[in-house]
């Protein structure tokens, strides 16, 4: 088993993190990676409050947090659950369920749960929202039912199911980067902006003949239409856009049981944050942690508006 694998392994880290005081620890270190300076008189040296969980400046006793400013803010729940929650959600690539995991973190309140995981999805988005894919590009859209309704549909216009314009690198042999928007509709404004905030100018977008895409051409992409039609043929000319839509779906299916429209673009977000890191399994943890300490502190409120 190579050194890589094992970095990743439920009992290692398991083992790492078994206590409150490593967690802690640990989120110190990737807070300050070159070491804690008191950000009121500069100072290198603290000691850690284990009770009140905060680092106290041995120059002039300035208090301060590790959790502040973070995901993390003001959380009363435990550190260690916390990172039992990064770490699943990190290395699941088909998802977790919200009650899956208040059953095995054995947390009491669903809010809780559900705001937890929310706050790192979020993260998730934040660290996604400025790259943007290169190369050969294949652009599709596709259709999501709302919760208890399925999460097919057949077609564009298909009533009652939520439009998603979706884009992928074609790296031949397999894809590379993806992104994914929820739109009020396919028309061509919707297509625009999209293609202007996730892809980089200059590229070649390989979509199907939808009347919506010919915009492209005019916003600085050079644009390979296929007429595709559906079935064996569509994933033929598009095969990895098409192999994104199904594994979404899939998820959606699988681990949530459906999805609503209020919060589709959160999970897509979750999704595509996965995928786009999948070639580093061993980072996968530390990189959602650095992106829940990055991430700017958002209430249960903010997340159900």
């Amino acid at each position: 088993m190579s050194k890589r694998y094992q970095d990743m392994s439920l009992f290692h880290f398991q083992k790492k993190f078994a206590t409150e005081k490593a967690c802690w620890e640990h989120l110190v270190k990737m807070r300050w990676p070159n070491g804690f300076v008191c950000p009121r008189c500069g100072h290198d040296k603290a000691s850690f409050h284990t009770t009140r969980k905060l680092l106290q400046c041995k120059g002039c006793r300035y208090q301060a947090s590790a959790t502040a400013g973070t995901v993390f803010h003001k959380t009363r729940t435990p550190l260690r659950k916390w990172f039992w929650l990064i770490f699943m959600m990190s290395t699941h690539k088909t998802g977790v369920s919200i009650q899956g995991l208040q059953r095995l973190l054995g947390i009491k309140s669903y809010e809780t749960i559900w705001t937890m995981a929310h706050k790192v999805r979020k993260a998730m988005a934040e660290r996604d929202a400025s790259y943007q894919l290169a190369g050969l590009i294949e652009m599709d859209d596709s259709y999501f039912g709302p919760s208890g309704q399925g999460l097919g549909g057949r077609g564009r216009g298909t009533k009652g199911k939520v439009p998603v314009v979706l884009a992928v690198e074609n790296r031949g042999k397999k894809p590379g980067f993806a992104a994914m928007k929820v739109v009020d509709n396919v028309k061509s404004a919707h297509i625009a902006h999209f293609a202007e905030t996730k892809i980089k100018k200059q590229q070649t977008v390989k979509t199907d003949g939808y009347v919506s895409y010919y915009c492209l051409s005019d916003r600085g992409y050079e644009l390979d239409m296929r007429i595709v039609g559906n079935g064996p043929n569509a994933s033929k000319e598009l095969p990895w856009v098409h192999t994104l839509v199904a594994n979404v779906k899939s998820m959606l299916r699988g681990a949530h049981h459906g999805v609503s429209r209020k919060y589709l673009q959160r999970y897509l977000d979750e999704f595509c944050y996965r995928f786009n890191r999948r070639y580093w399994p061993s980072e996968l943890f530390n990189r959602l942690l650095k992106a829940a300490i990055v991430a700017a502190p958002v209430s249960c409120a903010e997340l159900t508006r």
